[in-house]
């Protein structure tokens, strides 16, 4: 087991120079100054960090760990709001000044607030494949955000987040489907430079809002929606592949409910549960980012990826996407 001292807790990309100091281990940077990549102790780390916007940052750990590590981390002076996602494998995490231990496990998505004088340390157990997204967000932009929801959540998170109090506290809750597709969206990004990061941003302030719309639920009515089978989530994840292998020629609500063997009131429910929008905003998101690959790409000019994606008219399909995205096909094209 190797112990290593992490100083500044907010930024994982102090983790290489730590490392190469405390261990003599050199480190590979990334081409992208936001990541790098490490073998330590037969095991292998790739992280990538990617800051947003001030305020709002984006982390992604990738480890394929065949012994156990031990990390040890604080900060002076920290405010923070995090939204932890665990795709896979498992951490324990201990913090100084709180008698519980966080244990961050495979599924499972964390709302935490950190604040004060803070250390941690976290162990890693062997012989497991992590992968960890991580967002974290300023208090008050989260608050700004989310406006009255930001009183939904719990008080102590409110206090510590603010800066009413000091020390950690944190609620989880299981990563829904909807959240789960984002988060291997965000993982598979198509792009680079500013459309990448743009791109980023608007998938992560998405994963925000049904985070924060989860972890607020108890405010919300319930009861309105029907319970989704293990069958019925695989019709609509069906009907989702009908919908975006038919851009131009999508069928009826109705036909594709019948094509999948379900009802329309259940086919529309179900799809909010699974992808938290209808059916047909699925497709108009996909519509849109099939249209920004098909721009980037160059090989077809705006009236031909209008029909490609659905749309007859050229002019519609041009107010459509600078609605979405704030610029004309042709000026992204350009950019």
């Amino acid at each position: 087991m190797m112990t290593l001292s992490l100083p500044t807790y907010s930024s994982v990309l102090d983790l290489p120079e730590t490392i190469q100091a405390q261990a003599g281990i050199e480190c590979q940077r990334e081409c992208d100054p936001g990541s790098f990549r490490l073998q330590l102790n037969s095991s292998s780390w790739y992280s990538q960090s990617d800051l947003l916007r001030p305020g709002l940052s984006l982390s992604v750990l990738k480890a394929d760990l065949h012994k156990r590590f031990h990390l040890v981390a604080e900060a002076q002076d920290c405010s923070v709001l995090r939204f932890t996602f665990c795709l896979s494998g498992s951490i324990r995490v201990n913090y100084r000044s709180s008698a519980a231990a966080l244990n961050i496990t495979a599924s499972q998505s964390y709302l935490s607030a950190i604040g004060g004088q803070i250390q941690l340390t976290s162990d890693f157990a062997a012989q497991q494949n992590l992968l960890l997204i991580r967002i974290d967000i300023d208090p008050l932009l989260f608050q700004s955000l989310v406006g009255s929801r930001f009183t939904a959540i719990s008080s102590r998170v409110q206090a510590i987040s603010m800066g009413l109090q000091s020390g950690c506290c944190w609620q989880n809750r299981p990563i829904v489907p909807v959240a789960k597709v984002i988060l291997y969206q965000l993982l598979e990004c198509p792009y680079r430079d500013t459309i990448r990061r743009l791109y980023l941003e608007g998938k992560v302030l998405e994963i925000i809002a049904i985070q924060t719309n989860q972890f607020t639920e108890e405010t919300q009515p319930v009861g309105r929606s029907p319970h989704l089978k293990p069958g019925d989530i695989e019709r609509i994840h069906h009907a989702k592949h009908i919908l975006v292998n038919n851009l131009a020629n999508p069928p009826s609500l109705s036909n594709l409910a019948r094509q999948v063997n379900l009802n329309d009131f259940k086919l529309k429910q179900g799809f909010r549960q699974v992808f938290g929008t209808t059916a047909f905003g699925y497709l108009h998101q996909h519509r849109m980012e099939q249209a920004q690959l098909l721009l980037r790409e160059r090989d077809l000019n705006i009236a031909e990826i209008s029909q490609v994606v659905g749309y007859a008219n050229p002019s519609q399909f041009s107010a459509a996407f600078k609605k979405k995205f704030g610029v004309t096909p042709k000026a992204f094209q350009l950019s």
